[in-house]
């Protein structure tokens, strides 16, 4: 009996161990807002999640946070309403904008692995009832890997304005032809050769969306939730354009980047499902970025090689509908902003970590960075850290010129104003600051270069240059 009491008692302490843990993270999170960048030593002042909500005047958020694998915590901050002083909880649906790009994508990647369509399949083979115009580029078609990595040579820009609660919706094929009532009148045409060139396009997501309906005979909102939502567990996600009128959900209410209300409406409507996004929760999206991540190491529900092409820079950093970040590359992410609402999903990519922020206002770009760098330095993630520079060493052994077998100079001194990079002509320094023991980057450039310094087994110096994900250079110091 004395032995059992005792086993009971150490379980306790170590559930209150844990619990304690757990309590301490949430804490260091909620008061360690900052942005992602690097500071002079002793200048860096967080700040807390509530001063940063007024002082941005923000209605409220909603987040999740990812450590191995799963949910580590989630929670509610501020009002979903302020007129009726509802507080947010894990619950309360958002509009996730162009978050709802990830889950675009993902279906493509269920017709994939349904041998429906290929990456490269082309999109006018797979259309009928609307055509993309190629333009004078018809040699080079456009396929569903240049709409999901925005590189089809689209002009439409960013996104859409959304239509109000009394507005004729128009079809998809209205909108992407510019037709009354579309509230969208730029002219949809190739103008650059599909591959070659990053810009932006909402769009071509529009043309997905068509594209999943005409090819598996379903809306698109029914596929969606037949392969990702109900295969993931994403119950309190939805394509309903009034979900708190037509389903009874509780839902945050859209504001301006003052505070203000929307006028005449709670929100906005988007029949652009698939660039535009659905309504959801921090914690679905959650659930998604921890699919993503088993998935891609084996052990979820999408096919492994899919993911690993997903999470793969296919132009630039962009992946096949994610952002890449990171020296090797290491984190997937993805923004957006619709008329009332912006947020986030972060995930890394073989560490099951992650953060999700949702908020009920159109200007909240700074608050949400800010939440996920508290989390990424309160987790200790390879991304999204603030940095103090510190002192520089002494660098006499450092300093000189390196050259690699293919004829690379680059030049490392100091100066007065610390330690610096140049290549072969005098002019042109480029300032470098220690964030590290051994690791150096540019001015708020730690997530995509840096530079160390090693012996190699002679006894040389070399200069170690990474630069994600397309650049890792190794130089010898010759002079």
């Amino acid at each position: 009996m004395k032995f059992t009491k005792l086993i009971s008692f150490c379980l306790l302490v170590f559930s209150l161990k844990i619990d304690a843990q757990e309590t301490n993270k949430i804490e260091q999170v909620e008061s360690g807002l900052i942005m992602p960048k690097t500071y002079p030593a002793g200048t860096t002042k967080p700040t807390d999640i509530q001063t940063q909500l007024e002082n941005y005047k923000i209605a409220g958020a909603s987040v999740a946070v990812i450590d191995n694998y799963q949910i580590d915590w989630s929670k509610g901050y501020g009002f979903r309403d302020k007129n009726s002083s509802e507080s947010v909880t894990t619950q309360t649906l958002f509009q996730c904008a162009s978050i709802g790009k990830v889950i675009t994508t993902l279906a493509v990647l269920k017709m994939v692995e349904e041998g429906k369509v290929t990456f490269d399949s082309k999109v006018n083979d797979l259309l009928s009832e609307w055509k993309l115009d190629h333009g004078t580029f018809e040699e080079t078609q456009v396929t569903l890997r240049h709409l999901l990595t925005h590189s089809a040579g689209l002009t439409d820009g960013y996104g859409f304005p959304g239509y109000g609660p009394q507005d004729q919706i128009p079809t998809l094929a209205m909108i992407l032809s510019g037709e009354e009532p579309s509230n969208v009148k730029k002219q949809l045409e190739v103008r650059s050769v599909p591959g070659t060139r990053e810009k932006y396009s909402g769009a071509g997501y529009v043309i997905i969306q068509m594209l999943i309906e005409e090819v598996t005979g379903q809306t698109f909102a029914s596929y969606v939730s037949n392969t990702i939502f109900d295969l993931i567990g994403m119950n309190n996600t939805t394509y309903d354009n009034k979900p708190d009128q037509n389903l009874g959900k509780e839902i945050a209410v859209g504001y301006d980047g003052k505070g203000n209300a929307l006028k005449n409406r709670k929100y906005n409507i988007y029949p652009e499902k698939a660039a535009a996004g659905p309504w959801t929760t921090a914690e679905d999206l959650a659930r998604l970025v921890i699919e993503i991540q088993k998935s891609y190491n084996g052990d979820g529900l999408i096919d492994r090689g899919s993911l690993k092409e997903l999470l793969t820079p296919q132009i630039n950093n962009k992946g096949l509908g994610v952002n890449i970040k990171g020296l090797k590359p290491e984190a997937f992410w993805h923004a957006g902003n619709n008329l009332g609402y912006t947020g986030v999903l972060y995930g890394l990519i073989t560490s099951g970590k992650g953060a999700i922020v949702l908020t009920n206002s159109d200007r909240g770009e700074k608050f949400v960075q800010e939440f996920i760098t508290s989390v990424a330095n309160a987790y200790d993630w390879p991304v999204m850290q603030s940095y103090e520079i510190l002192d520089n060493p002494s660098l006499d052994a450092f300093t000189g010129k390196y050259e690699n077998k293919d004829g690379q100079v680059l030049y490392i001194g100091t100066d007065k104003s610390g330690v610096f990079l140049r290549r072969e002509k005098p002019k042109g320094k480029i300032r470098l600051q220690r964030i590290e023991e051994n690791r150096y980057t540019v001015n708020d450039a730690q997530d995509y270069l840096a530079i160390s310094f090693e012996e190699n087994e002679n006894g040389i110096m070399k200069l170690i240059f990474v630069q994600s994900p397309n650049v890792n250079l190794e130089l010898e110091k010759v002079e």
